[in-house]
């Protein structure tokens, strides 16, 4: 993927209490295990249908986001960030994209609880002079999964999601203020799955 929207690696360390949580579809692009070798001109117009869809779910109003990833070796080819009616009309958009038809990408789509204001500036600035150059950042991107303490007691959990909150306080206290703004111009990023109680503080 190349620059077309704001990039976004994932959700604002910012708590519930701080600011409202909107719900968003987050979409990983995985590459497909059928995935093979194209040739140059086949992948140069397989790439210009995957950045037209890009841009018409933008002008669509549902794509508030989306970028590349750079890991080595590649387990996410990319991200969409959605804002629709529900998990199965993300996961049915997310299929339709180009690449994913394809067979180059498969979709991993996920509910996210993040702050309301992803996309905003961007279209705010693109309303104003749609000729305004893409700027795309690099920013980290941490998932974090259960672990086998997450099977252990209610207590147990509660002790654990209380000291997460703590050291995502903390993070906040290490971190630049620009990297803890909910706009584009500077986004960390926590994705807690399946734990929806951890992502509504997010």
């Amino acid at each position: 993927m190349k620059r077309a929207l704001p990039l976004v690696l994932a959700a604002a360390l910012c708590l519930c209490a701080q600011v409202p949580a909107a719900r968003y579809y987050v979409v990983f692009l995985r590459p497909d295990p059928a995935r093979r070798q194209l040739p140059k001109d086949e992948g140069q117009r397989l790439q210009a249908a995957h950045m037209a869809n890009i841009q018409k779910m933008g002008r669509d109003g549902v794509l508030m986001a989306a970028g590349p990833f750079d890991d080595t070796p590649v387990t996410v080819s990319g991200i969409f960030v959605f804002r629709m009616s529900s998990l199965e009309a993300a996961q049915a958009l997310a299929a339709k994209d180009p690449t994913v038809l394809a067979h180059r990408n498969t979709v991993d789509v996920h509910t996210w609880l993040g702050p309301p204001d992803i996309g905003v500036e961007y279209f705010r600035l693109h309303k104003l002079d749609p000729g305004i150059p893409e700027n795309m950042q690099s920013h980290p991107l941490c998932l974090l999964y259960h672990g086998t303490a997450w099977e252990e007691k209610q207590s147990t959990r509660d002790q654990l999601l209380t000291a997460h909150e703590r050291y995502i306080e903390q993070l906040h206290g290490l971190a630049e203020p620009s990297q803890l703004r909910t706009s584009e111009a500077g986004m960390s990023f926590v994705f807690n799955e399946g734990i929806p109680k951890v992502s509504t503080t997010f």
